[in-house]
């Protein structure tokens, strides 16, 4: 019997091992070629592409067309999954590939009329920026086509990989448009509803100016706004059931200093693009070398798999990188059920079709709400949402020659940093910004409805050369009072990461790569200092039962740092305040499928002001003060932390660290049973949060950080979470992301090649 059981285990271990190896040698097969010649009708002269110790694509061509198909090309080698995946959110067609867990994307994807919308605004490009895209295409398919094997998440899916096309480049550009601004999209339809319901002294109440401004000409809003009065809350609301009303905090830093202000006499940029991260990262290390018109060309930076061209770098005369901006680029207009139509919409669930109705009009796409019908005007519908002009940096020397190029993007509008060698800085929105002249945080009507929608503003304001020699930008108002009744607000984030960073930049009179990598890593929680001492104060009246929470709140040490246990209390006692707090407003919106979230950032002000005065009209029923109120909260809170990371004695469990630990994820790793968890990045414990240069949450964070002086490249960072290749055997897998764990320098600029691949002309 023994025998026989050892047999069966043997036998079992052997089909194990062979799987394994089956599985092995067919993901071997799929890697891609990385040394070789080719002989192909897209070059006229012999070209190459070539790969560095991080898997950093170095392209050398004749022309920018050239280099953008051999950009192509590696992209398709390394990165076609995550352009898949991309292209089919903003189409809505990703159910045909992962079934009935994506219909709800693919919905919204189907809102925009994406799909359509990429074929118009091809169209209407230019004859030079379609071949650009043209040629990229050929890159890209060229590269799928010579694949050995399909891609494990291909053949996991069982799937085929369809060919990529030239408006597949301007969804991806679309998705981004999903990324950056549909925050905007959603805030004014959820303030259109608490107006509908609360009226507008609530959206006062939640819109009021708060303490944390940093606009780059220092002017403030002020303005004194009265409590307004508050419905009964539902009973489950007053049970503390609603669900916390957050967002991930949007977060993105860049500033620059003039050359008053460097050893070298250049600029100095810094630009810490924060994102949602998944593996593979987002961004995609290269530089090109081609020439224009008889001038050489050398472009290093961060690209977009699926878009052809340097979306953050330097050409080594100037250099550039961006922030969200967050000017309004959105309006819902409230129509008559007469102008409303349903459309019939079919979408693809893994081959069987699922039919639905979605509503639109002559003004854009249709939301309902009750029996109020409202339909969106957004820039990312407008035919000048998407160009190519961001490649027409390539030759620009100096930040003057930049500027007339950056006010005609086509791209979601961003804050951008531009600098020079000569130490010339200025800041100005660069992308798509409608020309209608009224911006609206809640719905307006058809005869407010701007004529001017479909015209791409290009009067766009710009500071250049301030006299403090400093620009930064973090996501929040960088333009003046005076410009915001005319750009409005899409939802900007409060202002104190800003004013960190600001202060910080003030902190100094010279600065070098070091330093400003020194400040992106600033995790000292001055936003939470109120916080903090309220908390304090609180549990110091009962110091008896809170000794152990006393003494972490007196070690916390001020920052979001790993150790810190105190931290992690005030951060989620100040969270769980606001939530119940907020929780009739949040129940309201549930019914209309709306969220406070989209508000969340604008909650600080409104909650001190109701702190303060100690209305008791807003507790939750059998709460009679505030004091108790919140120490009961601070209690939930904590209670809710120990259930979810565990409970000790000297609440160590509750280390900051362990509680926000970084972990970058494959969206299909929780598909394959054991091996999945390999192709995950380490995790990292959290050292950073919110509110703070050092923005970092569980799967949130810089998705890179670049420090660069355009005459200086030997001495440029460029440092990635995560590896070039999306290939779990590639060598260039998690190549580059220790750097980013360990917070060390990687060079912006290449390696020495260790492959080539060579492009021949026939």
């Amino acid at each position: 019997m023994l025998n026989w059981l050892k047999r069966i285990v043997l036998a079992a271990i052997g089909l194990l091992i062979i799987a394994v190896m089956a599985v092995y040698f067919t993901l071997r097969q799929s890697l891609p070629a990385l040394d070789g010649d080719r002989i192909v009708s897209q070059v006229q002269q012999p070209a190459t592409l070539s790969r560095d110790d991080l898997g950093q694509a170095i392209i050398q061509a004749d022309s920018r067309k050239e280099a953008m198909y051999l950009l192509g090309f590696a992209h398709g080698q390394d990165r076609f999954f995550q352009m898949d995946l991309q292209r089919r959110v903003a189409a809505g067609e990703l159910s045909e590939w992962l079934g009935s867990m994506a219909l709800d994307v693919d919905k919204t994807g189907r809102f925009h009329e994406f799909r359509r919308r990429a074929n118009t605004i091809y169209a209407q490009l230019p004859q030079a920026q379609k071949d650009i895209l043209l040629a990229y295409t050929e890159g890209v398919n060229q590269a799928v086509e010579e694949q050995s094997a399909r891609p494990f998440e291909y053949i996991l899916t069982n799937f085929e990989q369809a060919p990529w096309s030239p408006e597949d480049s301007i969804l991806v550009i679309l998705s981004m448009y999903l990324d950056l601004q549909s925050g905007n999209v959603n805030r004014d339809l959820t303030l259109t509803e608490i107006k509908h319901q609360f009226g507008q002294p609530m959206v006062d109440f939640i819109l009021q100016p708060s303490q944390y401004q940093a606009a780059l000409d220092n002017s403030q809003l002020t303005g004194d706004v009265e409590t307004p009065l508050l419905k009964a809350r539902p009973a489950a609301v007053s049970n503390n059931t609603a669900e916390m009303a957050f967002r991930t905090e949007i977060g993105s830093n860049n500033w620059i200093v003039g050359g008053a202000l460097t050893e070298s006499g250049d600029a100095l940029l810094a630009s810490d693009m924060h994102l949602g991260m998944r593996v593979p990262i987002i961004w995609y290390r290269a530089q090109l070398n081609y020439a224009v018109d008889q001038y050489d060309v050398s472009l290093t930076g961060v690209t977009l798999p699926g878009v052809p061209g340097v979306i953050a770098g330097t050409n080594g005369h100037i250099a550039w990188g961006f922030t969200n901006a967050y000017v309004d680029t959105a309006d819902w207009v409230l129509i008559d059920r007469s102008e409303v139509t349903a459309v019939e919409e079919t979408i693809n669930v893994k081959g069987e079709p699922e039919t639905y109705k979605r509503l639109t009009s002559q003004y854009g796409p249709v939301r309902q709400l009750g029996t109020r019908f409202y339909a969106l005007k957004w820039t990312a519908q407008e035919p000048y949402a998407v160009n190519l002009m961001l490649n027409q940096l390539d030759t620009k020397l100096s930040v003057l020659e930049a500027i007339p190029v950056v006010r005609k993007l086509g791209i979601p509008v961003q804050n951008i940093a531009l600098g020079d060698t000569a130490g010339n800085i200025a800041w100005m929105p660069a992308g798509a910004v409608p020309a209608r002249k009224v911006p609206h945080n809640t719905a307006i009507t058809p005869e407010q409805l701007d004529g001017l929608w479909n015209v791409d503003e290009m009067d766009l304001p710009v500071v250049m050369n301030p006299s403090s020699h400093r620009i930064w930008t973090a996501n929040s108002r960088v333009i003046g009072t005076d410009d915001l009744d005319r750009f409005g607000d899409g939802g900007y984030a409060l202002g104190a990461r800003a004013q960190q960073i600001r202060d910080r930049l003030f902190d100094y009179e010279q600065f070098d790569e070091q330093r400003f990598y020194q400040i992106q890593l600033d995790n000292e929680a001055r936003f939470l200092q109120p916080w903090h001492a309220l908390l304090r104060q609180l549990l110091k009246r009962n110091s008896g039962y809170f000794a152990a929470d006393i003494e972490a709140l007196d070690n916390w040490q001020n920052c979001a740092c790993a150790e810190s246990v105190g931290y992690t209390l005030v951060k989620h006692f100040r969270r769980q305040v606001i939530n119940t707090t907020f929780a009739p407003l949040s129940e309201a919106l549930k019914p209309k499928h709306l969220s406070l979230r989209f508000v969340s950032s604008n909650l600080e002000p409104a909650i001190w002001q109701l702190i303060r005065s100690e209305n008791t009209q807003w507790l939750p029923e059998g709460q009679n003060d505030w004091q108790s109120y919140m120490l009961s909260q601070y209690e939930q809170a904590r209670q809710q932390l120990q259930d979810k990371h565990g409970a000790s004695k000297d609440l160590s469990t509750l280390a900051w660290g362990k509680v926000n630990k970084q972990a970058i994820t494959h969206p299909f790793a929780g598909q394959i049973p054991v091996f999945g968890k390999a192709l995950n990045m380490p995790e990292i414990p959290g050292y950073g949060d919110t509110f703070m240069p050092a923005v970092q949450a569980r799967s949130f964070g810089a998705s890179q950080r670049l420090f660069v002086r355009p005459g200086q490249l030997d001495k440029a960072v460029l440092t990635i979470p995560g590896g070039q290749s999306g290939h779990p055997l590639s060598a260039f897998y998690k190549a580059g992301f220790d750097d980013y764990a360990k917070h060390r320098m990687t060079p912006l600029l290449p390696g020495k090649p260790l492959h080539t691949l060579t492009f021949m002309p026939e």
